[in-house]
């Protein structure tokens, strides 16, 4: 058997809402170094046509 189930009279959706306020967060700055070996020159082969 179905349980009769109570709709709400209530229209307003229900949910969770997440705020921080007016308060704006800076943009974030990023800066990155990659330490390593210089890669070696790479020589290039003289092609033929056939």
């Amino acid at each position: 058997m179905k349980k009769d189930r109570k709709e709400s009279g209530s229209a307003e959706p229900i949910g969770i809402i997440i705020s921080r306020g007016d308060r704006t967060e800076p943009t974030p700055r990023f800066a990155a170094y990659i330490w390593g070996p210089v890669p070696e020159p790479v020589a290039e082969q003289a092609t033929r046509a056939a």
